[in-house]
């Protein structure tokens, strides 16, 4: 196993040899609207343009995908000659469609043949791990996708950039086997990563980022890309001053560096206020992703500086998305996947009867305001057909008069209702919970969860509990439940305990409500209760039957 992932690490970095030399050399030419045109070109595309780059694609895809086994299995042995048909006989399909071919990493069954397999967390000890094959034109697609997001994060109107190369490059990402990994590892350009790519995979999570600012400290910071809520956290600790604990060593430093330091202290003293990212660090390009970076991009401007820019990208589909320069919305890369939207009326439907089968819409029929679950097919010799990624977004605007970009921007919102993501680190799923709870051993009558946040904009899960007769009697309260569930949800998932331990979150809340609630509310409105994020509607409706015990503001 250490062989093969050598030898793809191996090929991967000579795979993208020439491409980087070949931009490098345009870099040192000073061919700046030749670079911006290859990477970026797509934001002139029209509409017309994009569909016919997506329908090209997927016609291309279905090539490849009616002639193999995992082709045939999900598409039912049916063989589509057009895209039309492909949407009308292929259903929608979800990872358990795919996990007897995949996670067996089974090669001879797929497309095209893998690069590199990618994986992510699925649902904690139930099905630990999701894996992605990431053919060779897929892992180039991403190349030029992160190539495409270095130069936007670092524009300041079209065609207009700082990137040059050879910047240092903060890097808060996890490694391989998580897609993030393959950014250092295929990016067409040199930059400096701190720490260095080797040493960042020996190093836990908490070690990176502590490595990475203290090289940051020394050298200074160009780019920082990073999880939303982990940005954050750093801008907290460091303006706290934890973040220069032990990191500051005069000697070590660059004298550029040292003096910015001296600056930071001397204003700091003067006027009486901490010392801030952005009072040592000048960035050019603050890239974030992750499923609170919405929330958290205001706070992330003050302690950093710079307004960030947010990436979208998913281990079933890559890098899809970046905002521009106006950093007002997402707008999706044409060649990365075919996209399809469900409606959230129709995915609401869906909800209420898994038996519905939700319609979807193209890229050029979609409407301002309306929110959508994204659907993505594979390009490139990809896995996925008609795949549902849980990931809801809004429409903003069909395209951007000011910045003359005529395509549609994107509101990233959050994921699927059956899934609470907190802070981009867990996905916890109602059975993830009922696993935890039946475990623990506690006396609880019946419950249901939501993702709610605090006045800091963070994350955390919210469940409110029945206690049985047995734990009434014992006077189960919700620290005691807290406590316990909070032990068995690190046992079950392995990225629950990171959350306290570097966003200095507690993830758990817990609110008693009475017995029989619950029940109470399918008998009032003859239907039951969803248990993981019940709509707004219903919350307030089990809150007010629930009393002034449980009874919260709900806005």
């Amino acid at each position: 196993m250490v062989l093969r992932c050598l030898v793809v690490v191996w090929h991967m970095d000579m795979m993208c040899g020439g491409t980087a030399v070949n931009l490098e050399e345009r870099f040192r030419k000073k061919q700046y609207d030749h670079i911006w045109q290859e990477y970026c070109g797509f934001l002139d595309l029209t509409m017309p343009l994009f569909m016919d780059i997506q329908n090209r694609l997927m016609l291309e895809q279905l090539e490849l995908y009616s002639n193999c086994e995992l082709g045939a299995h999900i598409m039912k042995g049916k063989k589509p000659s057009s895209v039309a048909e492909f949407r009308k006989v292929v259903p929608l399909t979800t990872y358990e469609d795919y996990a007897g071919l995949l996670l067996p990493k089974n090669d001879s069954a797929l497309p095209a043949k893998p690069l590199v397999w990618i994986e992510t967390t699925w649902e904690g000890a139930l099905n630990p791990v999701k894996v992605a094959p990431y053919t060779e034109g897929m892992v180039k697609n991403y190349a030029n996708a992160i190539m495409a997001a270095l130069i936007l994060i670092t524009s300041s109107a079209r065609g207009e950039f700082s990137l040059r190369g050879g910047e240092n490059f903060l890097y808060g990402m996890a490694p391989l086997p998580y897609l993030t990994g393959l950014i250092p590892r295929v990016l067409p350009l040199s930059v400096n990563f701190m720490p260095s790519i080797d040493e960042a995979e020996s190093l836990s999570f908490r070690e990176r980022s502590k490595t990475g600012l203290q090289m940051g400290i020394q050298k200074g910071v160009d780019i920082f890309f990073g999880l939303s809520s982990i940005v954050a956290k750093m801008g907290e600790s460091f303006t706290s001053g934890s973040g220069l604990s032990g990191g500051i060593r005069f000697t070590r430093n660059s004298p550029r560096m040292n003096s910015r330091l001296l600056k930071a202290w001397l204003n700091s003293k003067q006027e009486g206020t901490p010392i801030r990212p952005k009072d040592i660090w000048n960035l050019k390009g603050l890239a974030i992703t992750g499923t609170d970076s919405a929330s958290l991009k205001s706070k992330i401007e003050e302690y950093w500086g710079i307004r960030p820019a947010e990436l979208f990208g998913g281990t079933e589909s890559g890098c899809i998305a970046v905002e521009t320069w106006a950093k007002n919305g997402l707008v999706f890369f044409p060649d990365m996947d075919f996209y399809e939207f469900i409606p959230k009326e129709e995915f609401d439907k869906n909800l209420d009867d898994p038996n519905y089968k939700p319609n979807t819409y193209l890229m050029n029929e979609l409407v301002a305001g309306n929110q959508y679950e994204l659907v993505i097919s594979s390009f490139k010799g990809g896995a996925f057909a008609r795949y549902r990624t849980g990931d809801i977004f809004r429409c903003t605007s069909i395209h951007n008069k000011e910045a003359n970009v005529l395509l549609p921007h994107f509101e990233y919102i959050d994921r699927y209702p059956t899934i609470i993501d907190i802070a981009g680190f867990t996905r916890i799923t109602r059975d993830t919970i009922s696993q935890a709870i039946r475990i623990s051993n506690l006396d609880i009558h019946d419950w249901f969860a939501i993702k709610d946040v605090t006045e800091e904009n963070r994350s955390f899960l919210h469940l409110y509990v029945e206690a049985g007769l047995e734990g009434m009697r014992a006077g189960i309260n919700p620290d005691i439940i807290r406590e316990h569930l909070s032990i068995y949800f690190r046992h079950i998932d392995s990225d629950y305990k990171d959350l306290k331990a570097l966003l200095g979150i507690e993830p758990l809340k817990v609110t008693m409500i009475p017995r029989g609630s619950i029940e109470q509310f399918a008998a009032t409105f003859g239907r039951d209760l969803r248990r993981m994020n019940p709509s707004h509607y219903d919350l307030v409706e089990i809150l007010k039957i629930a009393g002034d015990s449980a009874r919260r503001e709900v806005s």
